[in-house]
C-alpha cells in the first residue's frame, strides 16, 4: 500500500522529471537507470572528468556510488559532488565495500569531506565501519539497509520492514536505492523524509514483485511495479 504522502511525492517526481546524475559503478547502471525512469526521473550516467562541472549545472541531484572504484571515478565524483554541494543541490553517497579496503575507506571519507552528502546509504557491514566522526544530523542522514532499513538524522529514527529476500539476490538493488533517494531529494528538502520515502518505495516494489518464476522475472517485475505507482 502506497501512503498518501508517498503517492503525492511520486506524482511530483513524474511532473518534475528531475535529472539524477549518477557517478556510479558500471554493474549497477542498467537497473539504476531503468528504476529512475520508472518513477519519472531522468538518469544521466557519466564519470567523464571533463564534463563533470557542466553536468552538475544541469542536474538536479547526484548519486556517488563507489562500487567499481578507481582513481578516475573518484576524481569525477569529487568534482561533481563539490560543484553540486556549492550549488545547494543534493548529493547522496553509497560507500560500497568500504569495509574491504583502506583505499575505499579513504575515498569515501574524501567524498564526505569534500561533497557533504545529505544522505549516506549502505548496508550493515558498510555503515558499521564508518568512523564516529560520520554521525547523523539533519544535513547528513544515515541509511542502513537490510531486512529492516534504519534511517536516522540523529533526532529522528525510522525502521522500515517489507521488501523480499529476493532483493539480495539481484545485483544492484542496493545501488538503485541510493539513486531513488537522490531522486526524492529533488522534491523533498528534508533529507530524512526523502530517504524514508525512497526506501518505502523500494520495500513496497520489492515485496509486490515477488514471483516464483525466477530472479530475472523478479527483476523485471520490480521495474514494472515502480512504473505503475502514480
Amino acid at each position: 500500500m502506497i501512503h498518501d504522502s508517498l503517492h503525492l511525492s511520486i506524482q511530483q517526481l513524474r511532473q518534475n522529471a528531475p535529472v539524477v546524475h549518477c557517478v556510479t559503478n558500471y554493474v549497477a547502471m542498467d537497473l539504476t537507470a531503468n528504476a529512475l525512469l520508472a518513477i519519472g526521473a531522468r538518469p544521466l550516467m557519466s564519470a567523464a572528468i571533463p564534463e563533470m562541472q557542466d553536468i552538475a549545472h544541469r542536474a538536479d541531484a547526484l548519486l556517488i556510488n563507489i562500487g567499481t572504484l578507481d582513481d578516475s571515478l573518484l576524481q569525477a565524483a569529487l568534482i561533481a559532488g563539490q560543484t553540486m554541494y556549492e550549488m545547494g543541490k543534493p548529493v547522496v553517497l553509497d560507500p560500497v565495500g568500504i569495509q574491504i579496503s583502506s583505499y575505499r575507506m579513504q575515498a569515501a571519507m574524501q567524498i564526505i569531506k569534500t561533497c557533504h552528502p545529505c544522505v549516506i546509504k549502505g548496508n550493515t557491514h558498510e555503515m558499521q565501519v564508518l568512523p564516529s566522526s560520520v554521525s547523523p544530523s539533519p544535513t547528513q542522514v544515515l541509511v542502513t539497509t537490510g531486512a529492516n532499513d534504519y534511517i536516522t538524522d540523529g533526532a529522528r529514527q525510522e525502521q522500515l520492514s517489507g521488501g523480499s529476500p529476493l532483493m539480495t539476490q539481484v545485483t544492484a538493488m542496493g545501488c538503485t536505492a541510493g539513486a531513488m533517494i537522490a531522486a526524492f531529494a529533488t522534491i523533498e528538502t528534508d533529507p530524512f523524509t526523502a530517504a524514508v520515502q525512497a526506501m518505502q518505495l523500494m520495500k513496497q516494489a520489492g515485496q509486490e514483485a515477488v514471483t516464483d518464476k525466477g530472479l530475472g522475472t523478479y527483476r523485471q517485475q520490480f521495474i514494472d511495479c515502480l512504473s505503475r505507482y502514480a
